[in-house]
């Protein structure tokens, strides 16, 4: 099985830090640019069984009104899709996190983080493939209190799950105490040595992970080259 997980930043393809600048208003409008993008990451997403996305625009007016995940996988051939909104701006944009599959979705939890500001979440969800797997696609707070704290809601989630990942953009490195503690509590394998992500121009800091727990033994660890966004992907083939 071929997993991947990847913050996407809602198509708007920061490439340098200036953009942050020149590119903010992207946060706020759709443009032809952010199609092209999409475009892109359909086809690297492509040849993945299980892909999680984060930063990803459910359908907000700098998403065109139209679901980007829907975009998306109507192009990289992912028959089953789940979602989880997890922040709303009204009239601007429609925060969520999104699981792609090339087989069946089942169960799915739609899991709202703690911390001190909403809009964090995790969506769970088991995947009938050739053996059965649990993904859990999380995006993490900025802050290591709130980090702690979400890790210890998803480590519930995922009690009892025989074979799991959990992937997505944690914001923040495998070396420090919020992940440390979260493989600790569950029995999460961390690939080593870490691989820096962020930002994707010149990566230095290890904020996107795969966790492999029960199970799942991973065979292949890799941080893919693409630079669509600013974060890099990580991918992992993975056996049960």
């Amino acid at each position: 099985m071929r997993l991947l997980t990847w913050n996407v930043q809602a198509g708007i393809g920061t490439s340098r830090y200036r953009d942050y600048l020149l590119r903010a208003h992207l946060q706020l409008v759709h443009a032809p640019s952010k199609t092209a993008i999409l475009q892109d990451i359909a086809r690297e997403i492509s040849p993945y069984d299980v892909v999680c996305l984060q930063e990803v625009d459910l359908g907000g007016r700098r998403a065109g009104y139209r679901s980007q995940v829907d975009v998306i996988a109507a192009l990289s051939g992912h028959a089953h899709v789940a979602v989880q909104e997890n922040r709303k701006i009204p009239g601007i944009s429609r925060h969520g996190n999104a699981i792609l599959s090339h087989w069946p979705i089942t169960q799915v939890l739609d899991l709202k983080l703690p911390g001190q500001v909403a809009g964090r979440g995790c969506l769970v969800a088991d995947i009938a493939g050739p053996h059965a797997v649990t993904i859990a696609c999380l995006h993490l707070s900025l802050g290591r209190p709130d980090q702690v704290l979400q890790l210890a809601a998803v480590s519930e989630a995922l009690r009892g799950a025989r074979a799991w990942a959990a992937m997505g953009d944690f914001n923040c490195v495998g070396h420090g105490a919020p992940l440390e503690g979260f493989c600790e509590a569950t029995g999460g394998r961390l690939q080593r040595p870490a691989l820096p992500t962020f930002p994707a121009w010149r990566p230095r800091w290890d904020f996107d992970h795969i966790v492999a727990g029960g199970d799942l033994t991973v065979t292949h660890y890799a941080c893919e080259p693409a630079t669509f966004s600013d974060h890099r992907a990580v991918s992992a083939e993975v056996t049960v």
